[in-house]
């Protein structure tokens, strides 16, 4: 079955600033004790500042995972509160190989750093993430 989704973006430059995702007829409604959110990201000015905060989650044994979107690479963590959080870089808009980021296809494999080992051991959901 396809996903399906919608990126919104203010600045043509940017992959996204809100993803809305279809989660399906048998998904479950809001909860009281829940916050209906998945997630929040922020967005690293450079690979070398996603590397710096990978290294220091690493160094306070934060477990993370990391996902190759291809024109960009998300580090996923969680707060003490189990809220979903993400840092990410994004590659400049020129360097996009494809027209519609997320869409599939993409070239994975353009962000070199200390999460290649995890990135390499990621199952194929994970990567997708």
């Amino acid at each position: 079955e396809r996903l399906r989704a919608a990126f919104l973006a203010c600045d043509p430059g940017h992959a996204h600033d809100i993803a809305l995702f279809e989660v399906g007829d048998d998904a479950a409604g809001p909860q009281k004790t829940q916050v209906g959110l998945n997630h929040v990201a922020w967005r690293m000015a450079s690979l070398d500042d996603l590397a710096e905060i990978y290294r220091r989650l690493n160094d306070q044994g934060v477990a993370v995972r990391v996902a190759d979107h291809t024109v960009s690479i998300g580090v996923y963590f969680s707060d003490p509160d189990g809220n979903g959080l993400e840092v990410y870089y994004e590659l400049p808009r020129s360097q996009w190989h494809q027209e519609r980021p997320f869409s599939g296809g993409g070239a994975k494999g353009r962000f070199p750093g200390p999460w290649d080992e995890a990135l390499r051991q990621a199952t194929p959901a994970l990567t997708n993430v």
